[in-house]
């Protein structure tokens, strides 16, 4: 009976081992995980900085746009503009032409009847300087409108010059979003597979947990059943005969979060209809009269540290790069494995234990 009692220890022994060599290629897998989660990291703040330098990318493309659009206005105008002052000069130049010929003509005649119908040397003087003044005027007319088409011209010529830099700047702009565009595309694609394998490693890697801690119940349970068989056979006089757990002291805390598995992560949740992960651990110890701050930090600081070797059931785990930096909880249900309340679209479920950034063991 007694060599039977040295084997069951033993036997539990080997089964552990087992099971820690079928978790190992998961906490493999836990550290592969965070690596892929700093990428996503690192590639979500380019497509951050890709999307702000589109926005001013498109800004700048829209102001050329408006510059072209408005020096392609003044052309238009300026065009009218020229035809006007063409056919006003054009005009202009035939009524001179006829208005010179006829006078040409008609000077002798005219200067007769302008002597015959004037009555004093004054008026004669007067009426023929009106006759000059009326081919002066004509004259200046067609120099004003020579003028103005001349201005018209160059104003065209300013203009086109204008758009042609206009056009080129638009493209250079057009060319510029296309690029960030581009890339801001490469990088959405890219953080689109990382996330899918991130998912696809994480639900692969829950998975093995929850087999394994599946097994390692099973293990426990084979285990206390064959060492207490003995003690029920021989039979106790005190009519006691108590058997051994491998439950830590508040091994219950482990059933109590598995009625949870598949309760929402919601921030700052405490609650059944969601939780994050210090919330549930807080939810879960209240139940076997264990007050504990919704906070991981603090959760650590209010547990006895153990080592990762000696880790119990209902212990918790605790994940961060320092004792002020702890940013993850869960609660240990043995086999390497937890419970744990993951993050935003994850529901409560079995997760690797020691991988990531595994910080520590904790009993509170």
């Amino acid at each position: 009976m007694q060599q039977r009692r040295l084997l069951v220890p033993a036997l539990f022994i080997f089964l552990a081992s087992m099971l820690f060599c079928t978790i190992a290629p998961g906490l493999a897998s836990g550290a592969t995980i965070a690596q892929k989660k700093a990428q996503a990291t690192q590639i979500a703040a380019q497509v951050s900085a890709l999307n702000t330098k589109m926005e001013f990318a498109v800004e700048a493309y829209d102001a050329a746009s408006q510059k072209l659009a408005t020096v392609q206005g003044q052309i238009h105008v300026n065009e009218q503009q020229l035809r006007i002052a063409r056919y006003n000069l054009l005009v202009a130049r035939q009524l001179l032409t006829q208005r010179v010929v006829s006078m040409y003509k008609q000077t002798k005649a005219s200067v007769l009847d302008v002597l015959l119908s004037t009555r004093s040397f004054d008026n004669l003087v007067t009426e023929v300087n009106a006759m000059r003044q009326v081919g002066q005027s004509d004259s200046a007319t067609v120099s004003t409108i020579q003028a103005l088409k001349k201005q018209v011209s160059e104003r065209r010529v300013a203009l086109l010059a204008e758009g042609r830099q206009a056009k080129t700047l638009v493209a250079q702009r057009a060319s510029t979003k296309q690029q960030i565009y581009s890339d801001l595309q490469s990088r959405q694609t890219m953080l689109r597979g990382v996330q899918k394998q991130i998912a696809n490693m994480q639900a692969a890697a829950a998975a093995a947990a929850k087999a394994a801690a599946g097994r390692a119940a099973a293990a426990a349970k084979a285990a206390a059943a064959a060492q207490a068989a003995p003690q029920v056979q021989s039979g106790g006089g005190d009519g006691g005969g108590g058997t051994t757990s491998t439950a830590g002291a508040h091994g219950s805390v482990v059933s109590i979060a598995a009625r949870y598995l598949g309760v929402p992560y919601v921030w700052g949740g405490a609650s059944p209809s969601g939780f994050d992960c210090s919330g549930l651990v807080m939810y879960c110890y209240a139940q076997v009269g264990v007050s504990l701050p919704h906070n991981a930090a603090m959760q650590y600081a209010d547990c006895t540290p153990v080592a990762q070797s000696a880790a119990q059931p209902g212990d918790l785990v605790f994940f961060g790069f320092s004792a002020g930096g702890i940013h993850h909880v869960g609660i240990y249900v043995g086999g390497g494995s937890m419970i744990d309340a993951p993050y935003t679209g994850v529901d409560v479920r079995y997760d690797s234990a020691f991988g990531g950034d595994f910080f520590g063991v904790g009993r509170p």
